[in-house]
C-alpha cells in the first residue's frame, strides 16, 4: 500500500498499464538475489537496476517472458546482486523533445528512469502541460546516458491469451480525458482503490489507461488495436465517443460509467450502460409518491423563470387520477400564499436557487409540512442538508453517498492518505463512483468470466454510491435498473432504500 500512497497527480493522469495478482512462491536458494516486481516495473528496467542481463534473467524466470506483475518474484543472478544500481542523484543529463502521443509516464520508460527523477529534473512540467516540441532535461547515470534523439526501448510484453477462464487475469482497458477535467481525475483515482481492495482478495487485474483528449484520439486508438482481447472496457464521455467504443471490435464488455444514450448497436461485445435510465426511474417513483403521501395536500413551488422536470410533467396527471388535492405556488418574488400543514411540497425543477427560495418559503412552516426532491440537491451544501432533515424530506437517485455509513468513512480515509485531498462535492462523486464500478464488474468478471451478466442476480450489492441490477435494453445491450429513495430524517439520520 506504502508505493499507492506515494502516487502523485502527476502519475494518475499519465497513460500507464498495471498489472496487481497475489503470487506464492518457493524458497529462494540463499545464492540467488530475490526482487518483488513494484509498480511500472518492467524485466528490461529490473535487470538494469541490477546490472543484469535480461537474457540471464529469463533463464532463471522462464514464465517472466510471459508477463510480470506487482507483487512477483524474480530471480536475480548472484554474481550481479553485488552490482545493484543505487538511487543516488543522476550524474548526467540528456535531453529530449517530446513527440505526439508521449506521456511523461512512457519518456520515463524509454529512458529507464524513475518517473519521480524526470519530475524533479523538469520543475513545473506535468501531464497537463506537456507540449509537442517541449524539450525535457533527462537525469541518466554516466554509464546509461542515451544520446538525444537515440531511444532505447523496452521488449514488448506479449499478449494474455484470449480464451482466459473466470480465475485467470481479467484485462481492463480505461479511456478518460484524465487531463480535461478534474472529476476524471478522480474517477480514476477511486477505480484503483477498489482495484486494491480487489487485489487483497487474490483477484488479478491487468489495467491498461489511455488519456483521450479529443475524440480523434479516441478513434485512432480504436484503428490501432488498442481494444483487441480486452475484457471490460470502461469510459467515454460524450455521444460520438460511446457510439465509437459501442462500434469497435476485440473486446467483451464495454461498461459506460457517466452519460448514457439509447439505441446502441454494439459491434461484438456487450454494453452496459450503469446510470440508470431517468424515465424509468421516474416510471417508478411515481407510484411510490402517490401511496407514501396519500391523503395530503401537493403544493408544487416554481419561479417564473423556472422549466418543469419531466417528474414533476407525469405527477401532475397521477395527482389528478388519484383524487389528490394540488396547487402550485410563486416563491422568491415578496408575498405568498402560506403552506399549510399536512403538505408535501414539490419543487417544478431540481435548480439550486428554486430549492433554497423554496425552503426559504416554507420557513417556520414547518409543522407537518414535507419536502420531496431530486437527486442535485444531494451537492448543495452542509446547511442545505440540515434544512432537509428539517423538513423529514425524500429524494429519488440512482446515485446516493452516505459518507456516515462505517464503509464510507473508511473509504474517506483510505482516499485522503493515497491521493493528499478530500473528495470534490459533485454529484455524482466520481471518485466513489470509479470505486464502485471496479469492484463490482472485475469482481463479477472473475467470478464468472464473460457470461457474469446471467448472474448478476447473485452478485453481492454492496457499493457505496451505486447499485447494480442489469436488464435487457435491446440486443446486446444491458441498463442498470437501480436507484434509491433517500429520506433525511427530522432525527438527523438517513434512510437509503434501494430499489
Amino acid at each position: 500500500m506504502a508505493g499507492f500512497r506515494r502516487l502523485s497527480i502527476a502519475l494518475v493522469i499519465c497513460a500507464l498499464t498495471l498489472s496487481l495478482s497475489i503470487e506464492t512462491w518457493a524458497q529462494t536458494p540463499k545464492r540467488i538475489r530475490e526482487h518483488e516486481v513494484q509498480r511500472e516495473e518492467t524485466v528490461y528496467s529490473i535487470a538494469r537496476r541490477y546490472n543484469a542481463s535480461i537474457e540471464k534473467i529469463y533463464e532463471l524466470n522462464p514464465w517472466a517472458k510471459k508477463q510480470i506483475k506487482v507483487g512477483d518474484r524474480l530471480l536475480i543472478p548472484a554474481d550481479s546482486s553485488a552490482q545493484q544500481t543505487s538511487r543516488s542523484t543522476p550524474t548526467k543529463t540528456t535531453r529530449h523533445k517530446v513527440e505526439a502521443g508521449e506521456t511523461l509516464y512512457r519518456i520515463s520508460k524509454i529512458y529507464g528512469v524513475e518517473l519521480a527523477d524526470l519530475l524533479r529534473a523538469n520543475p513545473g512540467v506535468t501531464t497537463s502541460t506537456l507540449k509537442v516540441g517541449m524539450e525535457l532535461l533527462i537525469p541518466v547515470n554516466k554509464a546509461e546516458a542515451t544520446p538525444t534523439g537515440t531511444k532505447t526501448k523496452e521488449p514488448e510484453e506479449p499478449s494474455s491469451p484470449t480464451n482466459q477462464v473466470a480465475t485467470a487475469q481479467t484485462r481492463v482497458l480505461m479511456l478518460l480525458p484524465l487531463t480535461k477535467d478534474r472529476k476524471f481525475i478522480e474517477f480514476y483515482e477511486g477505480f484503483l482503490l477498489g482495484m486494491y481492495d480487489l487485489k487483497k482478495s487474490g483477484i488479478s487485474i491487468q489495467l491498461t489507461t489511455l488519456d483521450i483528449p479529443s475524440d480523434n484520439t479516441l478513434l485512432s486508438y480504436i484503428s490501432s488495436g488498442k481494444f483487441v482481447d480486452q475484457d471490460i472496457v470502461i469510459g467515454g464521455v460524450n455521444d460520438v465517443q460511446i457510439r465509437a467504443i459501442a462500434d469497435a471490435s476485440g473486446y467483451n464488455h464495454y461498461i459506460v460509467p457517466f452519460s448514457r444514450i439509447d439505441n446502441l448497436t454494439p459491434h461484438s461485445g456487450n454494453v452496459i450502460l450503469a446510470n440508470a435510465q431517468s424515465s424509468y426511474i421516474i416510471e417508478r417513483v411515481v407510484p411510490f409518491f402517490l401511496q407514501r403521501y396519500k391523503g395530503r395536500e401537493v403544493v408544487f413551488t416554481r419561479r417564473r423563470t423556472d422549466t418543469e422536470e419531466p417528474f414533476v410533467t407525469q405527477l401532475r396527471p397521477a395527482l389528478q387520477k388519484a383524487g389528490i388535492t394540488m396547487r402550485t405556488i410563486e416563491v422568491g418574488s415578496g408575498s405568498m400564499p402560506s403552506i399549510g400543514s399536512n403538505t408535501v411540497v414539490v419543487p417544478i425543477s431540481a435548480d439550486r436557487n428554486l430549492a433554497l427560495a423554496t425552503v426559504a418559503a416554507i420557513g417556520t412552516q414547518s409543522t407537518g409540512v414535507t419536502l420531496f426532491g431530486y437527486p442535485q440537491w444531494q451537492s448543495y451544501g452542509g446547511q442545505f442538508q440540515q434544512s432537509l432533515h428539517r423538513l423529514n424530506t425524500t429524494i429519488y437517485s440512482s446515485f446516493f453517498f452516505d459518507p456516515t455509513m462505517p464503509e464510507a468513512k473508511d473509504f474517506l480515509t483510505q482516499y485522503n492518505t493515497w491521493f493528499g485531498h478530500k473528495i470534490s462535492n459533485t454529484y455524482p462523486k466520481y471518485s466513489v463512483l470509479g470505486y464502485d464500478i471496479a469492484r463490482y464488474f472485475i469482481r463479477a468478471y472473475a467470478a464468472h468470466g464473460k457470461g457474469f451478466i446471467s448472474s448478476s442476480s447473485t452478485l453481492p450489492h454492496d457499493g457505496l454510491q451505486l447499485d447494480f441490477q442489469l436488464q435487457p435494453h435491446g440486443s446486446r445491450v444491458y441498463s442498470n435498473t437501480r436507484f434509491y429513495l433517500v429520506t433525511y430524517t427530522s432525527s438527523g439520520s438517513i434512510l437509503r432504500e434501494s430499489f
